[in-house]
């Protein structure tokens, strides 16, 4: 959810192929798909274990490193 949100802020259309890397991509809701490819492909997020875990929680510190690589595009 940290994500889809964040993807509002950015107004590029995603490449979908970039989600195939990612064991879990089936479990990402439709209507999250093109916001979690698009920051993938803006290298703001990378998942982990071959996993993007749709349904996971966000630690504090992942937001941080989040919004800092966010502020650091413009």
């Amino acid at each position: 959810r940290f994500l889809f949100a964040a993807y509002h802020y950015l107004t590029t259309d995603a490449d979908l192929s970039v989600l195939d890397s990612f064991k879990d991509k089936n479990q990402i809701a439709d209507y999250a798909k093109d916001s979690i490819a698009l920051l993938v492909e803006e290298g703001l997020t990378k998942g982990s274990n071959n996993s993007i875990n749709p349904s996971g929680t966000t630690t504090r510190a992942e937001a941080a490193v989040f919004l800092y690589k966010v502020y650091c595009l413009n």
